[in-house]
C-alpha cells in the first residue's frame, strides 16, 4: 500500500464489479481518503465491494445512481460532496453493451447503449466540474474502449458511443485546462473479468484474443494501474489523452 492518492475523493460509476471494481480498490490501496462507487441494481456485488473498499482504511460509498438521470446523479454529487466537501477524482466507468451486425441493431438498442455509456459521462462530468473548480482542479478518467478507435465489427452502436466518449475526453480536457481540471480516457481491448471469462472461453472471445500481439487477455490491474497514474500527481502534464492498452491489437493483420 502506498499514498499516491493520500488524501483525495474519488468517484467511480458503475464501480461495483469488474474494472470499476479494480479500480476502486486500487485508489482505496493507494491512500485514497474516500472512495464512492455507483451501481444500477446489483446491490450484493456494490456491497461486497464497498467491504472491501472499507477493509483498506478508506471511507467506502455505495449508491444506487441511474446515470442517464440528472436528478439522480444531482442527488450522488450532493451526497459526497455533502459527506466530504470535495471531490477530487471523477472515473465515468459505467457502461453497457450488446454484439451483433450493424444490420441488427434496433434503434432502442442504439439509444439506450448512447444513453448509458456518452450521454451519462457527459451529465455526470457536467455536474462534478463545478465541484472541481471550486476545490482548486480535479481529474476526470474516462474508460472508453479499443472499439471506439477502430470500429469494432459487431459492436456499432458500442464503438460509436465510445468514439464520442473519446471526443468528449478531448473537449472536456479543452474546458478543464484553465481550471486545472485533466481529463483523460483509456481505451482497454479484451480485459479478463468475471463479465467477459465466459466470452474469452468462447470461440468468439478466442478470436479477438488471437488478434493482439501477446496472445492473451488483459487483466483489470493493467487498466487500474493506468487509472491510478492518470488520478494522482504523479503525471501532471497529460490531458486530452487516450491511452490503450490492448496488447498489441493495432499491429496484427
Amino acid at each position: 500500500m502506498t499514498d499516491r492518492l493520500k488524501g483525495t475523493v474519488c468517484i467511480i460509476t458503475g464501480g461495483g464489479r469488474g474494472l470499476g471494481k479494480a479500480m476502486a480498490l486500487a485508489f482505496a490501496k493507494e491512500g485514497a481518503k474516500a472512495v464512492a462507487i455507483s451501481y444500477v441494481s446489483n446491490e450484493v456485488y456494490a456491497e461486497e465491494t464497498r467491504q472491501a473498499i472499507a477493509e483498506t482504511g478508506c471511507t467506502a460509498y455505495m449508491t444506487p445512481v441511474e446515470v442517464t438521470n440528472r436528478e439522480s446523479i444531482k442527488s450522488w454529487i450532493s451526497q459526497i460532496i455533502d459527506a466530504e466537501g470535495q471531490i477530487d477524482v471523477l472515473v465515468n466507468n459505467a457502461g453497457i453493451n450488446r454484439q451483433g451486425p450493424i444490420d441488427t441493431v434496433t434503434e432502442s438498442d442504439w439509444d439506450e447503449i448512447m444513453a448509458v455509456n456518452l450521454k451519462g459521462p457527459f451529465m455526470v462530468s457536467q455536474e462534478v466540474l463545478p465541484k472541481m473548480v471550486d476545490s482548486g482542479g480535479g481529474r476526470i478518467i474516462n474508460i472508453a474502449s479499443v472499439s471506439g478507435l477502430y470500429g469494432g465489427p459487431t459492436t456499432a452502436h458500442y464503438a460509436a458511443s465510445k468514439a464520442g466518449l473519446i471526443s468528449l475526453t478531448q473537449v472536456l480536457a479543452r474546458w478543464g485546462a484553465e481550471h486545472n481540471i485533466m481529463v483523460n480516457s483509456i481505451s482497454p481491448g479484451i480485459i479478463e473479468t468475471d463479465l467477459t471469462r465466459e466470452e474469452l472461453a468462447s470461440g468468439g472471445g478466442a478470436g479477438v484474443v488471437a488478434l493482439t500481439l501477446l496472445k492473451r487477455p488483459g487483466q483489470v490491474d493493467d487498466v487500474a494501474s493506468i487509472a491510478v497514474m492518470l488520478a494522482s500527481d504523479e503525471q501532471n502534464y497529460m490531458t486530452g489523452q487516450t491511452i490503450s492498452p490492448n496488447g498489441g491489437s493495432y499491429f496484427t493483420d
